[in-house]
Formats: C-alpha cells, sequence, structure tokens
C-alpha cells in the first residue's frame, strides 16, 4: 500500500543507523560509465532513485547487480547512447548522466529530466558548461541531443554553484584532453565524494571543498571499490524528528562534519549532543524554543533539503520564526499539508512565517515530493491522534525504509493493521 500510518504522540528514543547518501551515489553510479571495468560500490542505499539509475545503466548496456548493501556496476560494454524517456522524465539526477556519456562515447540523446516538484530547476547552466569543453547540442522539442568529437580542457566559471552542473562538468573534463578549470563551483561534500572517487578510479582533481576544481584529463579510469559515505540529510531528518517529537536518539554512521549549520540550528531550538567515534547522541527534552530566522543556502550553509524538515520543527517550537528558502522556488508545497494538521504557517514570496506553539492533530495528508513526504512524517509523530500520508513512493525515492527506521527509534509507526487500534481514526 502507499502510505504511511502513524498513531502520533510517543517521544523518540532509540538507535538508528544513518543509510548511505543518495545525494553521493548517483553522480558516483554515473562516474562508473567512465569506467571500462568493474566498480563495487559499498554502502549504496537501496532507493527508487537509486533503482532508477541502475535501469539506466542498464538500458546503455552496463550490467548492474546487488550483493548485499554493495552494488556491482560492469560497464565494460556501452552499446547505446540514447536514454528510455521512461527513466529520465522519472528523476530530474539523469542530467549528470551527460557528462559521463559524453567523456566515454562522445554523444548522448535523452529528454529533459524530471522527478520533482520543488521549484524550477533549469539545466542550462550544464548545456553551457559542456558547451564550453566542446559539445555541440540540438534541441527538438523536449529531446536534447550532444555530441562531441573532441573534448577539450577549458576554463569554465558558473554563474551560480550547481550542483548537478559542477558534478556534469567534472564527468565530462576527467577524460576530455588537457587541463579543465572550475570556478564558481559547488562545494557539497558530495561534490567532494564524486572527486575522491574519481580520483581513486585514477583521475586527476585538486580543489575539492573549494569554489575552484582543476581537472587535469587523463585517458583512462580503472575500476576497483569505493564505500558511499552516510547521507547527511537523512541524519538531519531524524534530527528535526527529534526536534519535533521530543526525546533522546542515537544516529549511528551520523556525517555530523558536514552538519554544522543543522546542528548550530538544532542547539539554539534546546537540543543537547553527545558525539563519539561512532556516531551522535541527540536529546531534546526541554521546551522547543524558535531559533528566529532561517535561511536555506549553498552548502555549507542549512540545506534546503531540510528546510521542510524543518517546518515541522518550527511550527512547534515556543515563538515566532521565519524561513526563506534561498534555492528552490516551488519547496513549501508541503506547507498546506501542515497547516491541515493545525500547523498555522503564511507564505509571503519566498519565506514561511510561523507562529509557532502549534498543537499537531493527526489527518489524512499527501505527499508531493521527497523532503514533503518526510515532513509529513515526523509531523504526524508529533501530532495528537492518527495521521496517514498518502504518495509513499516519494519518500522512497530517498530513504531506504523510513518507517523501519523511525519505528526503531520508537515511532508507532507502520501500516493499518501493525498500528495498535486504540486512537486511531480516520479523517
Amino acid at each position: 500500500m502507499d502510505c504511511i500510518e502513524i498513531l502520533g504522540g510517543s517521544r523518540l528514543k532509540g538507535e538508528v543507523a544513518v543509510q548511505g547518501s543518495k545525494n553521493a551515489a548517483l553522480p558516483i553510479m554515473a562516474a562508473c560509465i567512465l569506467i571500462p571495468g568493474v566498480t563495487v560500490l559499498k554502502n549504496c542505499p537501496r532507493i527508487l532513485d537509486v533503482e532508477c539509475m541502475c535501469s539506466i545503466l542498464r538500458s546503455i548496456g552496463a550490467t548492474v547487480r546487488w550483493e548485499g548493501d554493495a552494488l556491482v556496476i560492469d560497464a565494460g560494454q556501452i552499446s547505446q547512447c540514447r536514454l528510455p524517456r521512461e527513466y529520465v522524465t522519472r528523476m530530474r539526477s539523469s542530467v549528470m548522466v551527460a557528462g559521463a556519456m559524453l567523456g566515454r562515447c562522445r554523444e548522448i540523446s535523452l529528454h529533459y529530466p524530471g522527478g520533482c516538484v520543488i521549484g524550477d530547476r533549469p539545466i542550462d547552466l550544464h548545456i553551457k558548461a559542456l558547451q564550453q569543453l566542446g559539445a555541440v547540442f540540438t534541441e527538438q522539442g523536449d529531446f536534447l541531443t550532444a555530441a562531441a568529437p573532441t573534448l577539450k580542457g577549458n576554463r569554465i566559471c558558473l554563474s551560480f554553484p550547481s550542483v548537478g552542473a559542477t558534478e556534469n562538468v567534472i564527468l565530462a573534463a576527467v577524460c576530455a584532453e588537457g587541463c579543465t578549470e572550475v570556478f564558481g563551483c559547488a562545494r557539497e561534500p558530495e561534490i567532494a565524494a564524486l572527486c575522491s572517487f574519481l580520483n581513486a578510479a585514477g583521475a586527476r582533481i585538486r580543489g575539492m571543498g573549494s569554489p575552484c576544481l582543476v581537472i587535469e584529463g587523463v585517458k583512462r579510469l580503472h575500476g576497483g571499490q569505493w564505500d558511499i559515505e552516510a547521507d547527511r540529510i537523512v541524519a538531519g531528518t531524524y534530527l528535526a524528528g527529534a526536534l519535533a517529537a521530543g526525546g533522546c536518539i542515537y544516529l549511528r554512521n551520523a556525517p555530523t562534519g558536514q552538519m554544522q549549520s543543522v546542528l548550530d540550528i538544532a542547539a539554539c531550538m534546546g537540543a543537547e549532543f553527545l558525539q563519539d567515534s561512532g556516531g551522535i547522541r541527540i536529546r531534546r527534552e526541554g521546551r522547543l524554543l524558535s531559533p528566529g530566522c532561517l535561511e536555506t543556502g549553498v552548502y555549507p550553509a542549512f540545506p534546503t533539503d531540510l528546510q521542510s524538515q524543518m517546518l515541522t520543527a518550527l511550527c512547534l517550537a515556543d515563538g515566532e520564526s521565519a524561513l526563506t528558502e534561498r534555492i528552490f522556488n516551488g519547496r513549501f508545497v508541503v506547507i498546506e499539508e501542515l497547516n491541515r494538521m493545525g500547523a498555522h504557517i503564511e507564505v509571503s514570496k519566498n519565506t514561511a512565517y510561523l507562529r509557532g506553539g502549534a498543537r499537531l492533530t493527526g489527518q489524512s495528508v499527501t505527499a508531493k515530493e521527497l523532503r514533503g513526504g518526510a515532513a509529513l512524517a515526523l509531523a504526524g509523530i508529533a501530532a495528537e491522534g492518527y495521521t496517514r500520508i498518502y504518495n509513499r513512493h516519494f519518500i522512497d525515492r530517498g530513504y531506504e525504509d523510513i518507517v523501519r527506521d523511525l519505528k526503531s527509534l520508537g515511532a508507532n509507526i507502520g501500516s493499518k493493521e501493525e498500528l495498535p487500534a486504540d486512537g486511531r481514526r480516520e479523517s
């Protein structure tokens, strides 16, 4: 059944292991196209977006199989340069395959990518950057073809630090002739993970973590084994759950070094932390306090991928709050559903204003995109009564099993048959 059911009112307690990173796994999977051999990706998350990327890789001739939590990719034979519409229009991350295919095969054909409804996400930055490496694009309706008989290094200045455009430039430049310098590039940890993976495969990339990358083209990459890092957004989601519902949880393998902006906000809201070599313990026992005015931004600022989850916590906090969205212009789609649960959130332009002190009540609500769906799950845990969340498949795009994880943290969550009937009601 494509829904999640929650009986709210429980404080969170327990431990959960943070899964492998979606935003690191997808570009690394695309990078495997550049490797004419076998690559083993350990700790790869088994989520819908990864399965979609597996289908894309298979469609071009690669063999892909799971061995436990490891994904084994053999891109020794690439037989197709046209990507199937059904997969490309399902997931925006498919656009990063363009740089890898140009690097390996010097051509690609694909439909404009899709995947979510969180705002305008044009790919003009991707196209402009790849053109500067020698790619020639032709467009027919919503279909795009690119060819690059020769890729040559260049000096590229990105007008915005787009994660996807940065990844596409890296993937195309790794096997290009000469040296490529990329200025104004994204600095997200997933960019560094992609570069480190490629360097382990024989690439020559310098400047990870800075706004300037230097990529010296190489003739050939080789296969090997790589561990996907833990997902900072999943860890941040469960942290937001502890803020909203209260309690004490332990996030095993949480990449705390990538989460400083989130931890700083949580501390202002009344959370306490204890870090050790295995992860982080998060406790929120007292009042939940408003942190005042927040805004999303490019890394290392507060991430847009945690904005919806933080809205759930902010609506419950004592005091007024404001959260400004600086990255995507349609990321407030969850607010209508949160308000149905009693959140009292108003939006003006790109800022959400929260009255605070809300008492959420369970409702039947609908997930419209990935992170908003996770935010509704947190709201259901903090709410009084019974909540049903439809369109679980959006959440499954980025979370291996959010029901399993939240249940291990003490939430009364599962299917209708699994939940206690006491307190349940239909809305």
